[in-house]
C-alpha cells in the first residue's frame, strides 16, 4: 500500500525539519545548548596543566589566564594550586548543570514533538484506511504510528544537531591543539579523515538493511494483533500452537535481520576505535619526542592528550550516531510515506449541508477496487426522499459497495451520486456524513461506558437524550439491570454484552444521531428469533420519517420496503417491479 523509497539523508532531514517547523525556536535552543558543551570541554583539562606546569613545574600561567585573572590572585605555586582546585570544582558544577539542562530540555521538546506527529499520522491513517482495507494494512498503520513516529525526534533533534555539535567540537579541538603544536594537530586530523570517509561509505548500505528489519518487525506485530483479535476462533479450533509457531517464525526472521545490521554497526565502531587508537599512539609518540626536545612542556602534552580524547570522542560519536541514524531514517521514511498517501476521498467540497431531505440519485455510476475487476458499472437509479429501499444480491455482488459510495467512503470511478440534487463531492465531507445513521451487521462498540457508546455520534448529548434514545431502541431495561447502568463499561468491542444487546446499543446510537438517512447492513442476520423481533420493532420506529437503505434477506423486513433493488453482474434491478433499471453494456 505504501511506497517506502530510500531517499537521500539530507532530503529526509529536511522533511523532518519541515514537519517540526512549530518547534524551530526550541531546536535553536537545543543547538545552542549543544554548542555550549565545546568550550566547557576545552576548559576541563586546564587545571591539570596548571598543576603540572605551574605548581609542580616552574612555568608561569598561560597567557590567556594572565589576561583575565585579577591582580589580587597570587602567581606563586600555592596560589596557583588553590586556583586549579577551585577551577576543577567550578568546571564540574558547570558541566553537570549544563548536561542536566541540555538533557531535560531536549526530552521535553522531543516528547511534545512526537505527540503531535503521532496525532498527525493517526489522522492521516483514518483518512486512508477506508472501507476495504485488509487487516495487515491496518496493523501496519498502527506500527507506523506507534513505532515509527518517534523517528521525528531522532532526525529533527538527534539527527543533524549532534553532528553540528560534534563538528564544532572537532573544529574547536583542532584549532586549540594547533595553537599548542601544529604537527600533532595535523597527525590527529590525518587519522580522522579515513574514519569520516568510512562513516559516509557505510551509512546508505545500513539504511537499506534497516528497511528489511522494520518490515519483518511489522509483520511479526501484525500476527500478534490479528491473533488476539480472533482469539475466540483460535481457541475454538485449537490452533494456539500453530499461531505461536507462526509468530516465532516471523519474530526470528526479524531478529536475524536486526542482528545482521547490528553486526555491521559493531564492525564500523571497531574500525573507528582502531583508527582513533592509531592516531592516539602517533600523537603520544611524537608528543613525547617534542617534550624531550623541549619544544613543549609536559603540561602541554597532557593537555593535547586530553584534547585528543575530545577530538576522537566527537568523531566516534559521529560514527555511531550516523550508524544509529539509519534506523531512524528508515522509520522516518515509513512515517512520511503514510503522510504522503493520498486520502481515499478528498474533502474539498464548498457546499455546506445542514439537514438533507433524503432524495438520492445514482447517475451512470461505475466503481472498481484498485487492482480488481469492475464491480459496478453504469448504475442509475432514483430513490425519493422518505422511501424505504431493500437491497438484495449475492455475496460479493456489490451491495455494501453501493452503500459505501453513498457514504462517500469511496468516490465512483465514473458517473455521479447526488443528494438533494447536488453531487456528493461538492458537499463538505463532515456535513455529508452527518446525514447518515448506520447500523451494521456487527455493531462496533468501544471499550468505554454504554452512555459514551450511545452518544458517539453526538458527544455533547445530554443524559436525558441518551436515555430517550435507549428507550426508543428498547435497550433501557437491560441497561438498567447492569451493575452500573449507563456507566457500565462494555469491554473490548463490547464483549461483556450479548449480540442482541450490542445491536440495540447501535440502534440507540442511530436514534440519538437523528439523521435523515438510515443505512442498515444486515442488522438482524446474527440474532436469534426473540431478539430479532425486538430489534425489528425498534427498527420500524427508527425508520419513521427517514430515507432508508437496507441490505437484508428477511422477507418480513422486505415487505415494509417501497423498493427492492437487486445487485447483480454490476447492474441494479428493481426486483419488486421486475423492471430493468440499468445494465452495463
Amino acid at each position: 500500500m505504501f511506497a517506502n523509497k530510500t531517499g537521500s539523508a539530507l532530503r529526509l532531514y529536511g522533511r523532518a525539519l519541515r514537519e517540526a517547523r512549530a518547534f524551530w525556536p526550541h531546536l535553536f535552543v537545543v543547538l545552542l545548548l549543544g554548542l555550549a558543551a565545546t568550550p566547557i570541554a576545552l576548559l576541563t583539562p586546564l587545571p591539570l596543566k596548571l598543576v603540572v606546569d605551574s605548581v609542580l613545574g616552574t612555568h608561569g600561567l598561560p597567557w590567556f589566564l594572565e589576561a583575565v585573572l585579577p591582580s589580587w590572585i597570587g602567581r606563586d605555586g600555592e596560589s596557583v594550586f588553590h586556583l586549579a582546585v577551585a577551577l576543577t570544582v567550578l568546571l564540574m558544577v558547570v558541566q553537570l548543570t549544563h548536561r542536566t539542562a541540555d538533557w531535560l530540555f531536549r526530552e521535553w521538546v522531543a516528547e511534545r514533538m512526537v505527540r503531535l506527529f503521532r496525532g498527525k499520522l493517526f489522522r492521516r491513517s483514518l483518512e486512508v484506511a477506508a472501507a476495504g482495507q485488509d487487516a495487515a494494512t491496518t496493523q501496519d498503520l498502527a506500527y507506523r504510528i506507534m513505532s515509527d513516529a518517534p523517528a521525528l525526534q531522532w532526525t529533527a533533534i538527534y539527527g543533524f544537531i549532534p553532528v553540528i555539535v560534534s563538528l564544532a567540537s572537532l573544529a574547536g579541538t583542532i584549532w586549540v591543539t594547533a595553537g599548542i603544536n601544529p604537527t600533532l594537530a595535523l597527525i590527529a586530523l590525518g587519522t580522522a579523515g579515513p574514519a569520516i570517509w568510512l562513516i559516509n561509505f557505510s551509512q546508505r548500505r545500513m539504511r537499506g538493511r534497516w528497511h528489511d528489519v522494520k518490515e519483518e518487525e511489522s509483520a511479526a506485530q501484525a500476527v500478534v494483533q490479528e491473533t488476539l483479535g480472533a482469539l475466540r476462533l483460535v481457541t475454538t479450533f485449537g490452533q494456539e500452537q500453530r499461531e505461536q509457531d507462526r509468530f516465532l517464525s516471523l519474530a526470528w526472521r526479524a531478529i536475524r535481520a536486526r542482528l545482521a545490521v547490528l553486526w555491521r554497526e559493531g564492525l564500523l565502531g571497531a574500525v573507528l576505535t582502531l583508527s582513533t587508537a592509531v592516531g592516539g599512539a602517533a600523537v603520544l609518540y611524537f608528543g613525547v619526542r617534542d617534550v624531550q626536545a623541549q619544544l613543549m612542556t609536559v603540561g602541554d602534552l597532557l593537555l593535547i592528550i586530553a584534547y585528543l580524547a575530545q577530538l576522537y570522542e566527537p568523531l566516534q560519536a559521529i560514527g555511531s550516531h550516523i550508524a544509529g541514524q539509519q534506523r531512524a531514517l528508515v522509520s522516518a521514511e515509513r512515517a512520511f510515506a503514510l503522510l504522503d498517501q493520498a486520502p481515499t476521498v478528498v474533502d474539498d467540497g464548498p457546499v455546506p449541508l445542514r439537514r438533507a431531505s433524503g432524495d438520492i440519485v445514482f447517475d451512470s455510476v461505475a466503481f472498481a477496487y484498485a487492482g480488481c475487476p469492475t464491480l459496478l458499472s453504469g448504475v442509475s437509479l432514483q430513490i425519493p426522499a422518505g422511501a424505504r429501499v431493500g437491497i438484495i444480491g449475492k455475496t460479493g455482488s456489490g451491495k455494501s459497495t453501493l452503500l459505501n459510495l453513498l457514504l462517500r467512503l469511496h468516490d465512483p470511478a465514473a458517473g455521479a451520486i447526488r443528494l438533494d440534487g447536488v453531487d456528493l463531492r461538492k458537499y463538505r465531507l463532515a456535513d455529508l456524513r452527518g446525514q447518515f445513521a448506520v447500523v451494521s451487521q456487527e455493531p462496533v462498540l468501544f471499550s468505554t461506558t454504554i452512555a459514551e457508546n450511545i452518544a458517539y455520534g453526538r458527544p455533547g448529548a445530554a443524559e436525558h437524550e441518551i436515555i430517550a434514545a435507549a428507550r426508543a431502541a428498547q435497550a433501557h431495561d437491560f441497561i438498567m439491570s447492569l451493575p452500573e447502568g449507563y456507566h457500565t463499561r462494555v469491554g473490548d468491542r463490547g464483549t461483556r454484552l450479548s449480540g442482541g444487546e450490542r445491536q440495540r446499543i447501535a440502534l440507540a446510537r442511530a436514534f440519538l444521531k437523528d439523521s435523515p438517512i438510515l443505512v442498515l447492513d444486515e442488522p438482524t442476520s446474527a440474532l436469534d428469533g426473540r431478539t430479532e423481533t425486538a430489534v425489528i420493532e425498534a427498527l420500524r420506529s427508527l425508520m419513521q420519517g427517514r430515507t432508508v437503505l437496507m441490505i437484508t434477506h428477511r422477507l418480513d423486513t422486505l415487505r415494509d420496503c417501497d423498493m427492492v433493488l437487486r445487485v447483480e453482474d454490476g447492474a441494479v434491478f428493481d426486483d419488486r417491479q421486475h423492471s430493468y433499471l440499468h445494465r452495463a453494456a
